[in-house]
């Protein structure tokens, strides 16, 4: 598998049509993900929800950036699922799409 930058959920600043900003200033630009693979208008990452730990693993140029979900504690599940639907739901409202690996 490719080397890619592991950034978890939490380390989200911002999501918004452009891409995701995180605490540190590093993005994801959805429109450099798109037809990085599967030649799709859309599709700017991989999802799979039943990996451990959840991810979203982004088609950024030079290196894939891998968002995990990786809450810990009582509920983490959960917690963990429900941010996995919000990315997945804010990738779907600004017009892009995820391929499903789960």
């Amino acid at each position: 598998m490719l080397e890619s930058l592991e950034r978890s959920f939490s380390e989200i600043k911002q999501i918004d049509r452009n891409g995701i900003t995180f605490i540190s200033g590093e993005t994801i630009v959805f429109r450099e993900c798109v037809k990085q693979r599967y030649n799709s208008e859309t599709c700017v990452a991989e999802r799979d929800l039943f990996a451990q730990p959840p991810y979203f693993l982004f088609f950024t140029p030079d290196k894939p950036t891998k968002v995990i979900f990786n809450k810990k504690g009582l509920c983490s599940k959960s917690r963990n699922r429900k941010d996995f639907r919000e990315l997945q739901e804010k990738i779907l409202e600004f017009g892009y799409s995820s391929y499903d690996l789960s």
